[in-house]
């Protein structure tokens, strides 16, 4: 950041290559050149916008190397992300790994969040050394949006009943590259079905949108199961795919 600078782009470490191929910075490199005084002329207001792999515990941190050098008044961050989807909506146990924020209704029909990216999602650590942002991002992001809306809006009318949610299928087209900034989760309704309680079916489609673009589009087919109905049938299914396991592995003696 130089001090003509009146804007800049951080990001999580995780996204590096990101951040060298745009100019931007990673949150490393940034409070490095913070607390190495690299900063201290710089003339205000600078904005530095956060990126995906900066959330709240991050942002503190950075908060907090300003504050060190005096630069508050110099130095403001933008910082948009709404609030992590809960547990029990996404079915996930680390927030780490939550893929949404900030949900909420358009209208009868449409549903929108923002990608929310930790620098330590389960998608990122193994591999993430391209520029964009792996497709499998998108296609989680699009599952996780689904349930939560489903969970948020359709099974909660029936607060004394916890659903099984069951896929029949997801459809992926991918239309463009998804890169480490904002972008949002768009989810409508297409078809669905309430009229019984036990059973709900649902199909919708998930845009995943940046910059004007759509990345990748998704379309799920699922239906919601109250408590008892699928047990028995999941039961029966896993001791023949043991039996058929054990068959043969024996057979192969």
């Amino acid at each position: 950041m130089t001090s003509t600078a009146t804007s800049r782009l951080v990001v999580g470490d995780r996204f590096r290559d990101f951040a060298e191929a745009v100019g931007a910075e990673t949150l490393t490199a940034l409070t490095h050149a913070l607390d190495a005084g690299d900063l201290d002329t710089v003339e205000g207001p600078v904005h530095v916008v956060t990126g995906q792999g900066i959330g709240e515990f991050e942002l503190s941190y950075l908060k907090d190397a300003i504050t060190r050098r005096n630069l508050d008044d110099r130095i403001v961050l933008v910082h948009s992300a709404g609030r992590p989807a809960r547990r029990q909506e996404l079915h996930k146990a680390r927030e780490d790994n939550v893929l949404v924020a900030g949900l909420r209704q358009v209208d009868e029909t449409t549903y929108e969040a923002g990608l929310r990216l930790h620098d330590h999602n389960e998608l990122l650590v193994d591999v993430q050394d391209r520029v964009h942002v792996q497709g499998m991002v998108a296609v989680e992001a699009a599952r996780q949006m689904f349930l939560t809306v489903i969970e948020h809006y359709f099974t909660s009318r029936w607060p004394q009943q916890r659903y099984y949610i069951v896929l029949n299928s997801m459809n992926t087209s991918f239309t463009n590259f998804l890169f480490p900034v904002g972008a949002t989760l768009r989810l409508t309704v297409d078809e669905s079905d309430l009229s019984e309680p036990s059973r709900l079916t649902v199909r919708t489609t998930v845009e995943v949108e940046q910059a004007g673009r759509v990345a990748a589009s998704v379309t799920i087919d699922a239906a919601a199961f109250a408590p008892g109905l699928l047990e028995e049938k999941e039961l029966r299914r896993a001791k023949s795919a043991v039996a058929s396991t054990m068959d043969a592995a024996l057979a192969a003696v």
